[in-house]
């Protein structure tokens, strides 16, 4: 007895230990939903506090690393955990801190995958990814990973959806894709403006310039920057940009010096920091060349490579100084500049090489392709299928009205044979006869509306028709049993030892139906019917044997 209770009390203690560990459990996991559900709010009005609400929960475990490459989610946190991933890494992005690998991130895509239906959490971590790539300046891996996340969100007026066309553009752009990237950031552009974003129109117009410009298309580059100026909300390092792009312009569509140094000049005004100036340094340098100034010209350009340039401006420079050294006097400094440049020239084109970059928008194209085909496919599909739900429609109300028709006809025929019948009690005996055909006319036209006349009718106006079968030939002799019953009960009282396939003949007969059809119907050879035919001459009395088989008024057949 006191082991029964001493196991009843360790199973009571150990259900209530298990108890309060999953509510323990289920109240850590509600209240982490909770906090990255207040990330998830403040991410975009305020990064720097999400990524404080991220840093007060403990990060779910990462699944284990294998061969090289992440184990596949597994468990009831695994969307916690990308969910987690997703938002910590974007809040990063925005707070400007570059992550040092993409594991993380790659554990929100791997679990979001790329979903037939639009999703925005998909979407979302596909277009992070682009963005680590971005900061890496990887074009290539970036532009990847934004063409996968645009068709999963679910709204093209989106702030993401837009960005992703923005840096599209950009990455384009750095591969000298001017097309390519005309076209995203027109599409940036045209969102932007829908959603009230004046920077990001600002920021796009500066960047679909800067195609122009590269395609020395100077007028279009000169309005959009025109239009930049003009956006109170571009920043001040757009408007401060502004003024080199227009000196550029200002140069090498006008041959305006003047007026390029004085762009130049309130460009270096707003900037405080000097050694940001290669570029315009380097143009300054240009202008001294169109002046016929090479002792300046040297200068510049030497000062230019003392400040932090990008690649394609410290290879101008170099190219340059190595065609103005022979003039200055400086012939032992060109192999130098020469060599300098070559190195500089190889590093400019492996950097804006666009195959791999064409290579992922062309997939992109042909996949969008794909998409859009299969999308006309399903719409042809369902028109398809609505005509011919629409056709059944009509056909099935034309049957019913037909069909309605026809059976008010049928009853009229039935009204009207009753209206016989009531007549025939009054009628002297002498007109009895004209009753009858009177009769027999109104069962012909009963007949006609029943579906086994068409049966009828088409074997009468085809040769070789294939034999009726049993249900067809059963619904024949009933529709005419049905339609002659009047006549034939008039026929049977006058001549009672009339036998009932004889009626029927009569009836066919009044139909004017072939012989064939007939023997077929009745089960009879040819010879049969003839025999039958002439038994009833004998049987029945002229007028009515003349009333089924040898008048043939022209209303019985109308």
């Amino acid at each position: 007895m006191k082991r029964i209770l001493l196991f009843g009390f360790c199973f009571a203690l150990l259900t209530v230990q298990i108890t309060a560990a999953r509510g323990s459990r289920t109240s850590t996991q509600q209240r982490v939903k909770e906090c990255l559900q207040r990330a998830e709010a403040l991410l975009d009005s305020d990064p720097s506090a999400a990524r404080a609400v991220l840093d007060s929960i403990d990060p779910p475990p990462a699944p284990p690393v294998r061969e090289g490459r992440l184990s596949p989610l597994r468990g009831s946190g695994k969307g916690v955990l990308a969910l987690y991933a997703l938002l910590r890494t974007q809040a990063e992005y925005k707070c400007y801190i570059t992550p040092e690998t993409d594991s993380l991130i790659r554990i929100a895509t791997d679990y979001y995958g790329t979903p037939r239906r639009k999703n925005f959490h998909a979407a979302l971590a596909w277009y992070t990814l682009g963005c680590v790539y971005s900061d890496w300046h990887d074009d290539a891996a970036a532009v990847e990973a934004y063409l996968t996340a645009k068709p999963l969100f679910p709204d093209t007026l989106n702030r993401y959806y837009i960005l992703c066309n923005q840096n599209l553009g950009i990455h384009y752009l750095n591969r000298r894709m001017y097309r390519q990237s005309l076209a995203a950031l027109t599409a940036c552009r045209g969102g932007a403006e829908r959603i009230g974003d004046s920077a990001t129109v600002a920021f796009a117009d500066y960047h679909a310039a800067l195609a122009h410009l590269y395609r020395q298309e100077y007028t279009q580059a000169q309005a959009l920057l025109e239009r930049v100026q003009a956006n109170p909300k571009a920043t001040a390092l757009a408007q401060n940009t502004v003024w080199l792009q227009l000196a550029k312009i200002a140069l090498y569509q006008h041959k305006d010096c003047t007026r390029a140094r004085y762009y130049l000049h309130l460009n270096e005004a707003g900037e405080p920091d000097s050694t940001t100036l290669g570029a315009n340094y380097s143009l300054r340098g240009d202008i001294c060349c169109e002046l016929q100034q090479p002792d300046s010209a040297y200068y510049w350009y030497r000062r230019s490579l003392a400040c932090q340039s990008e690649l394609f401006t410290e290879c101008w420079n170099y190219h340059q100084l190595a065609e103005l050294a022979p003039r200055l006097g400086l012939t032992d400094s060109v192999p130098a500049y020469v060599r300098r440049y070559t190195l500089l020239a190889d590093s400019v084109r492996y950097v804006e090489r666009q195959s791999e970059v064409s290579e992922a928008y062309s997939r992109q194209q042909v996949e969008e392709s794909r998409r859009a085909l299969t999308r006309h496919n399903v719409r042809i599909l369902l028109i398809v299928i609505a005509l011919a739900l629409f056709s059944a429609l009509l056909a099935g109300i034309g049957f019913l009205l037909r069909d309605r028709r026809r059976k008010t006809q049928y009853l009229r025929l039935q009204e009207e044979l009753q209206q016989n019948r009531r007549e025939s009690l009054n009628i002297p005996e002498e007109d009895q006869a004209e009753l009858r055909r009177r009769k027999l006319d109104i069962c012909c036209r009963m007949f006609r509306r029943t579906p086994s006349a068409r049966l009828l009718l088409g074997r009468t106006a085809t040769t070789n028709a294939p034999a009726f079968s049993a249900a067809e030939r059963t619904q024949i002799l009933s529709d005419i049993t049905t339609s002659f019953i009047d006549i034939m009960l008039d026929v049977k009282n006058e001549v009672p030892q009339i036998s009932e396939q004889e009626l029927l003949l009569c009836a066919f007969s009044a139909l004017r139906s072939p012989s064939q059809a007939v023997a077929e119907c009745l089960i009879l050879s040819p010879t049969t019917l003839r025999t039958r035919k002439f038994r009833l001459k004998e049987k029945l009395p002229a007028e009515l044997f003349e009333l089924f088989f040898e008048e043939t008024p022209s209303n019985i057949n109308s």
